[in-house]
């Protein structure tokens, strides 16, 4: 690159003549544009093509001053000679000086023009480089002239659509487009020089007010036409007034009214002089009772409308005295009501989060669950009672996590499911060579509830002697280790649950009296499923959501009379029975649909008896077999019969004994994988 310094001595330095003979002498000399468009004019440090023509007089370059000329090739001594003579001062005649001085101030009244006029104006070259930007447009923008000068406009401008313009020839007019978190509206126009496209200017202003405006004006109409439809819906007469008292807008009731009484339109022909002077004076809002000839007798209501302050008229509404009297009386009614249901309020008073998990909305349900939440915040003992799969074990969950024990451990001992030998240890722990195999001392489930709560489920099974030991700890509120001579202090709090009868068990002397009645502080009874009939839909759309997410499925239908024919069942195992059905259904099912036909046969057709097929089955069992010991005959039964039924309660009804006999059986046989196998499949 070679560069060039040259004085500027012209009396009104490099004014518009000047530049455009300087640019003309250039493309005599280099005789290509391409040669010519990396010609750089530099002036205090801005670098300008020597091609942007209004963007080198915009530097408004004054005699006296510098500047340096750079090109790619180098000048002959001639050709510097000329441009230098170029910028210098020549003497001109009259009429050239003239000339020159119309330029200037032309020039000078232009560049004003265009740099304070208040719409934006950004002029492109044919390379789409910007060469000129006014003041507008660098504020719209958000840039300064030197970001946005010899830079290409699509680089520098969001959506500037000048390519397109410089490539089409056609003009764009009133174009929206959003600039930042400004709206603005632009025309574009490319710059023909004989027939030959130069360059594209854009011209745009910000409407964005224009548009908040618009929106606003919009915004009103429709409110306005929305109260209007208000006032034309309801049955009371209605109407607005302006600040004079005349009406300017009437409901149809209210029309009816004025057109049947030939009242003028104004307030004071409704309400009376007096009233309207008032309202209108001192800007309150007033009742009257009135009475016209042909129509009942109304209540009267004027509201003043301000604005900031100020009266801008008034609303009128006009209510039958009959229809006042008819929602006197219904309020009345409704005040009652109220005060019944708050009664009712404070006997349900909302259920801690802890009882989210039980589903249920039957009042059977809610009147146990309501027992439960208000038990919770104390430390009372808690005896639950209800059949198997009925939920005992949840609810004792709840009543511990609602209570302030919550933070503290919750241990389920199930009293049915550990060895008579065993029991002792696991309740109240044992010291080291206590017993055989006591290898190590060990605390028990009591101990390791200490300050929160043991569940001792089906407590109805445990040995009358264990019975004993277990209200010496309710009532000393302490125990020893088996095995160990220390006293161990406990702040434990007790939920029992049983699916037995205890009161009978203590008739019959299996369940020591004294301690029935220390457990039996607060019982609670959860209720079978038969008897929640309600609630089977919420359950099972509980477990449909619940294995869906499990398996990954999206079974979201029910086929017609699906729901009736779970509440036809009477569900012996309840929610339990509910549970596995609903999660093997979900498992075989491929479609999006649980249909009937998926449904096992004697949930489908309940008169038909599982146990009558259990019997024909073990008839046919036995027939053929040898005489056996009686201890195998009664393995054989267990084995065959507790497959057809999901719990030991419901074996012991079929079989005619306790649920303490079933679950030792099924411990001694081993059996209990067998439990329920052709239930579940039948």
């Amino acid at each position: 690159m070679f560069s060039y310094q040259f004085k500027v001595t012209k009396e009104n330095g490099l004014h518009i003549r000047v530049v455009a003979t300087l640019i003309a002498k250039f493309q005599g000399i280099l005789e290509s544009h391409e040669k010519l468009k990396n010609v750089i004019l530099e002036y205090r440090e801005q670098k300008v093509p020597i091609t942007h023509f209004y963007q080198i007089v915009s530097l408004k370059i004054k005699r006296g001053e510098s500047v340096s000329i750079h090109c790619e090739n180098p000048l002959t001594p001639c050709e510097q000679a000329e441009i230098a003579q170029l910028l210098q001062q020549q003497p001109d005649d009259g009429i050239q000086k003239e000339a020159d001085r119309l330029l200037v101030e032309n020039s000078l009244t232009f560049d004003v023009i265009l740099k304070h006029i208040l719409s934006g104006i950004i002029v492109v070259n044919k390379e789409n480089r910007i060469t000129f930007v006014n003041d507008e447009a660098q504020r719209l923008l958000g840039k300064q002239d030197r970001d946005l000068l010899n830079q290409k406009a699509d680089e520098v401008i969001p959506d500037s659509h000048l390519a397109f313009i410089l490539k089409s020839g056609k003009k764009e007019a009133a174009q929206r487009q959003q600039l930042g978190n400004r709206v603005i509206m632009t025309n574009r126009s490319p710059i023909l020089l004989d027939d030959e496209i130069i360059g594209a200017t854009a011209i745009f202003q910000d409407i964005s007010t224009i548009e908040a405006l618009s929106r606003e004006l919009s915004e009103t109409k429709k409110l306005q036409k929305e109260l209007e439809l208000v006032l034309q819906s309801v049955d009371d007469l209605m109407a607005l007034s302006d600040v004079s008292g005349k009406l300017i807008f009437l409901n149809s009731a209210f029309m009816n009214l004025m057109e049947q009484e030939r009242l003028n339109y104004h307030v004071r022909d409704i309400v009376g002089e007096d009233l309207w002077n008032e309202i209108h004076t001192q800007y309150v809002s007033r009742a009257k009772i009135v009475s016209f000839s042909r129509q009942a007798t109304y209540i009267a209501r004027v509201n003043p409308t301000m604005v900031d302050g100020e009266f801008r008229g008034t609303v009128i509404a006009l209510l039958p005295i009959d229809d006042m009297k008819k929602l006197v009386e219904q309020l009345q009614m409704e005040k009652e009501r109220t005060r019944y249901l708050e009664r009712e309020l404070s006997k349900h008073q909302l259920f801690d989060a802890a009882f989210n998990p039980l589903i249920g909305e039957s009042s059977t349900f809610k009147d146990t669950i309501s027992l439960a939440n208000k038990v919770a915040k104390t430390d009372a003992t808690v005896l639950i009672t209800g059949e198997s799969g009925t939920g005992k074990e949840l609810v004792a969950k709840a009543i511990h996590g609602a209570s302030s024990r919550k933070e503290k451990p919750f241990i389920r001992v199930n009293c049915a499911a550990i060895p008579p030998q065993l029991i002792e240890s696991e309740l109240f722990g044992h010291e080291k060579g206590a017993f055989t195999g006591a290898i190590q001392t060990r605390k028990g489930k009591f101990e390791l509830a200490n300050h929160g709560t043991i569940f001792l489920d089906e407590i109805g099974d445990l040995n009358f002697d264990l019975q004993a030991k277990i209200l010496r700890v309710l009532q000393e509120k302490e125990l020893e280790r088996v095995g160990g001579y220390e006293t161990i202090s406990l702040d434990v709090r007790v939920i029992a649950a049983t699916h037995q009868d205890l009161e009978q068990m203590v008739e019959k002397g299996t369940f020591r009296e004294d301690l029935y009645y220390r457990l039996h502080v607060v019982p609670i009874h959860l209720p079978p499923l038969r008897k929640r009939l309600s609630d089977i839909p919420l359950l099972a759309e509980y477990f449909r959501i619940r294995y869906n997410d499990r398996l990954g499925k999206n079974i979201n239908k029910y086929e017609a009379g699906f729901m009736e024919v779970l509440k036809n069942y009477q569900w012996p195992g309840n929610i339990r029975e509910l549970q596995n059905m609903m999660e093997r259904l979900l498992t075989l099912e491929d479609g999006d649909t649980l249909s009937i036909t998926s449904l096992p046969d004697y949930i489908i057709n309940p008169s038909q008896s599982s146990g009558k097929e259990t019997k024909a089955a073990f008839a046919e069992l036995i027939e053929n077999l040898p005489i056996q010991m009686m201890e195998d005959y009664e393995k054989m039964i267990y084995t065959h019969v507790v497959q057809f039924y999901p719990s030991f309660n419901q074996i012991a009804q079929a079989l005619g004994v306790t649920h303490k006999t079933v679950a030792a059986k099924v411990r001694k046989y081993h059996l209990t994988s067998l439990v329920g196998k052709k239930y579940q499949h039948h």
